[in-house]
């Protein structure tokens, strides 16, 4: 398995209250670092919501051609909650993936929902 790792991961929303409110847009960043000692080919950031609430959407994941050695990139991906989600918890797991197979230790955080 190729050493891949994710650091700096966090959470930002509109109001900067930590919570996902309805309607708002937020960000979850994180770094995806190479730390093997080869190049990796057609590896994907991904993030999901990981008790798929349909309330909850995340931007699309992109494709990163290659990622040498001892570098790192950056990744975005935009959270929209919708008019009809409710109070409770959202499971946010970040992970790399390269074909359909994860390549990195999955990251997991939740964040509060509230109407």
């Amino acid at each position: 398995t190729p050493a891949i790792e994710i650091a700096n991961a966090r959470f930002v929303d509109e109001n900067k209250d930590n919570v996902l409110n309805r309607g708002e847009l937020c960000k979850v960043i994180f770094e995806v670092r190479n730390s093997s000692k080869v190049v990796l080919h057609d590896v994907v950031p991904t993030v999901v919501e990981a008790d798929a609430n349909p309330h909850i959407f995340i931007s699309p994941s992109v494709h990163v051609e290659s990622l040498a050695p001892g570098k790192a990139i950056r990744y975005t991906a935009m959270v929209k909650a919708d008019r009809r989600l409710r109070d409770g918890r959202a499971r946010f797991a970040l992970t790399v993936l390269q074909g359909n197979k994860s390549i990195g230790k999955v990251t997991e955080f939740d964040i509060m929902t509230k109407k």
